[in-house]
């Protein structure tokens, strides 16, 4: 075994070599553009791609080269077991990706900790192990793709695109990429044997190879609706292609300027005082606010933007560091240190993450502070409840400030906002009325006593997850008293069938697919929980189900099956649905009819 993983290495030791030099170099020229590790979450979504196509390259040359039928039997014809031989080549192409992908991102943070007064956290310190990883996962993608059955193996490159829809961040993501390392590890060692096409006969490596094929079933057929999508898009019918969308519905809602947004609310309305809002809003200016998707974490491997700002007057550019909760900062035109920034006089720790928002203000999930360049210091302007969290940074809406966390918004006074730095007390809070994750945007104008209030919740609406949306309208009263003024459903512009069509293919690889996205991820207060479905949705799943079911009892009867298999096979098939029929007919060729012997003649 070891003269086997000793031959690969000298076999890829000069690729290996080319790739390092090529990836320090690439990274070099750009860490002296840009700080690498204060880009946004693209950038390193791009570079992640790249590690992992580079890893299934490797993965799918080396095992082709041994694929081949007289090769193949060469090399499983060694006195090694079948494992001990897979696990030579793998650890192999392993060590090759760490020299060509982890050694040259460790090398440059190495720079800039060392040469550059940029700021390197722990968390940056996991960038190697992370880009690895994904480049370890995409290897044992393409290794199985060429080892394992032609008709499904593909299937595994499904495994590395978890970690872009993954919830998880920092220590746990890693987690997460080793999850599927080992579930590829597990597959490729099943492959791994003299005839990759020969059905396992183990139901646990059964259960773990057709998963992914089941996972990928699921999402071609539902990559299929956009081709309804298309049909709709040529025919002229589909709501996105009208020039006047659907009355009352989402597209609408979404396309409506703030001022036709604060109408629609106010037609639903009986109050006396409609026609007398309809003169305000169209003499108002209309502030609107779209609420964050995501906010900075502790220790996350990525950044939701470059969490650093410059100070011009001084020359200087101050980084948020993790690790010391404060801002780090250097001379932008000498680079030499020059101390650190925290909150007040005492310069303490942020309570989370900071990032720049706009006109020197800073904000994190508790709390929005704004920095003073004469002084050089940073004070808190804003601070939520305790329990609540930043979804808006504060902006002006007419003479006050607008900001909005995960359960109210808050109008803070305009002229202590501009002429003085003290901590600000709100001077309005409206409650939100459902959960801010289906929440997409908030529309209000400035009453002669008080404000008019619009809360639209449509986030969620073509993926299933919301499956009520609807406007509700509010005044709000110099008191603080809010009064509802009129709620109204909004339509779904596309049928239920094609927007809840991730549900009612197989509930439960929907189920799975959002447990693998939530897996070793921490609670999100900006995401919600998916709604329940229709009932029509689900007797549509009934259905599918059952003629899963019915098909499975035909298509296995045509297969090659134990009594037992078969009916596993079947009652699989009536549990998952349609994914699962598509995973029987591509693990199990067709039966071969017997000769018929002819006839001869006497």
């Amino acid at each position: 075994m070891i003269d086997l993983f000793k031959g690969e290495l000298l076999r890829f030791r000069l690729w290996a070599l080319v790739a390092a030099v090529i990836n320090l170099v690439a990274l070099g020229f750009m860490s002296r553009l840009v700080d690498l590790a204060q880009q946004p979450l693209v950038v390193y979504q791009v570079a992640s791609m790249v590690y992992a196509v580079a890893g299934a390259l490797l993965g799918l040359f080396q095992m082709g080269s041994y694929r081949k039928p007289n090769q193949w039997l060469n090399l499983l014809h060694r006195p090694l077991h079948r494992l001990r031989i897979a696990g030579a080549l793998t650890a192999a192409g392993v060590v090759v990706l760490l020299v060509a992908v982890a050694l040259p991102i460790a090398l440059v943070a190495v720079y800039q900790e060392s040469l550059t007064p940029r700021v390197v956290d722990m968390r940056h310190w996991l960038l190697p192990i992370a880009a690895w990883l994904i480049a370890v996962s995409g290897y044992l993608a393409g290794a199985y793709a060429m080892v394992g059955d032609r008709r499904y193996a593909f299937t595994g490159f499904l495994l590395p695109n978890l970690f872009m829809y993954s919830q998880a961040s920092g220590v746990a993501m890693l987690g997460v990429h080793l999850v599927a390392i080992a579930f590829l590890v597990v597959l490729l060692a099943i492959a791994f044997k003299p005839d990759p096409a020969a059905p396992s006969r183990n139901p646990l490596a059964v259960l773990a190879v057709a998963l992914p094929v089941q996972v990928g079933a699921y999402f071609l057929a539902w990559m299929l609706g956009y081709g309804v999508e298309l049909g709709w898009t040529v025919s002229g019918t589909h709501p996105l292609g009208m020039p006047v969308p659907p009355k009352g519905g989402y597209i609408e809602a979404d396309r409506a300027e703030g001022k036709d947004m604060l109408l629609l609310g106010i037609d639903a309305s009986r109050s006396p005082e409609a026609a007398l809002w309809r003169e305000q809003v169209a003499l108002s200016d209309v502030h609107t606010r779209y609420p964050l998707r995501n906010l900075p974490v502790r220790n996350t491997l990525t950044n939701p933007a470059p969490m650093e700002f410059d100070d011009g007057e001084n020359s200087v550019r101050w980084v948020f560091s993790h690790d010391r909760m404060r801002f780090v900062g250097y001379g932008t035109l000498d680079k030499r240190a020059r101390g650190e920034l925290g909150v007040g006089e005492t310069r303490a720790a942020f309570p989370a993450p900071t990032l720049q928002y706009a006109a020197g203000f800073l904000f994190n999930a508790n709390a929005a502070y704004q920095y003073d360049a004469g002084q050089q210091r940073i004070f808190e302007r804003i601070r939520l409840p305790r329990g609540e969290v930043m979804a808006s940074p504060p902006e002006p809406a007419g003479d006050n400030v607008l900001v909005l966390s995960d359960r109210a918004a808050y109008f803070y006074p305009g002229r202590e906002a501009v002429n003085g730095l003290d901590l600000l007390q709100p001077l309005l809070r409206v409650p939100m009325p459902a959960h801010v994750g289906h929440f997409s945007r908030m529309d209000a104008i400035e009453l002669l006593d008080g404000y008019l209030v619009s809360f639209t919740y449509t986030w969620g609406v073509w993926s299933g997850e919301l499956q009520q949306p609807f406007q509700q309208l509010v005044r709000v009263d110099d008191a603080g008293k809010v009064h509802e003024v009129a709620r109204r459903a909004i339509d779904v512009d596309l049928p239920s069938a094609y927007t809840n069509r991730n549900t009612w293919l197989s509930p439960v690889i929907r189920a799975l697919c959002l447990g693998a996205r939530n897996l070793f991820a921490a609670n999100d207060p900006l995401k919600a929980k998916p709604e329940r479905v229709p009932p029509s949705v689900l007797w549509l799943a009934a259905a599918c189900c059952l003629l899963s079911l019915l098909a499975a009892i035909w298509v296995s009867g045509r297969q090659v099956h134990s009594t037992r298999g078969r009916w596993a096979w079947v009652v699989l098939c009536g549990v998952v649905g349609l994914p699962a029929l598509a995973s029987l007919w591509l693990l199990y060729p067709r039966r071969e009819p017997l000769p018929v012997a002819s006839p001869t003649l006497a």
